[in-house]
């Protein structure tokens, strides 16, 4: 981990960082930091791979502003051929963490704290600043990484499509589904009347 104002801070395989020298400079202070991560678990049975995250920190009144640009990998399936692919991820984002503890006092801030653990109706909770100093940026890159997934997953331009069972047109019918095709032949013939 490198400690010098110059470089950035590498988090190898953690997502977790202490902000206390941070939150001691002035408003305006910055930190280079790149987060790389070999797996990052999603929900659902997904999971991101060889994300990598160069962000920025800057110090804000009562806050920390994150801008990162993360990039990885998540294995998807594909809705046209069904066959699976890692779908390449790029998304920008930044995201407030809020401080809940004065890092020279240790005391809790009394309105920010109360309004963010609270859960105030009129302001989403964001991500805090625990009382360790430490943000965790794994839920702001897993919530990114999950927006950034395609609704509709597709391979690539070269997507086989379905399989096909038969190209004869006399075929193209489920024989279980013959008894309604005869209905609407009946209704063909009696709209020709």
């Amino acid at each position: 981990m490198a400690t010098d104002q110059d470089r950035a801070i590498d988090l190898n395989g953690d997502t977790r960082l202490n902000v206390a020298s941070l939150l001691l400079e002035p408003v305006g202070a910055t930190r280079e930091i790149r987060v790389s991560l070999p797996r990052l678990e999603l929900g659902d049975g997904l999971a991101a791979t060889d994300v990598i995250a160069p962000a920025r920190l800057t110090r804000l009144k009562g806050q920390i502003l994150v801008k990162a640009d993360v990039t990885g990998t998540v294995r998807l399936e594909c809705v046209t051929c069904l066959t699976e692919y890692d779908q390449p991820i790029r998304e920008s984002f930044s995201e407030s963490f809020h401080q809940t503890v004065d890092v020279r006092t240790g005391s809790g801030l009394t309105k920010p704290r109360e309004r963010l653990l609270a859960g105030d109706e009129d302001e989403e909770p964001g991500f805090v600043i625990d009382d360790n100093h430490e943000i965790d940026l794994a839920e702001a890159l897993r919530q990114w990484i999950v927006l950034s997934i395609p609704m509709q997953p597709s391979c690539g331009p070269d997507c086989p499509g379905p399989l096909l069972r038969s190209t004869d047109p006399e075929q193209a019918g489920d024989a279980r589904l013959a008894g309604l095709a005869s209905l609407l032949d009946d209704d063909v013939e009696l709209s020709d009347r």
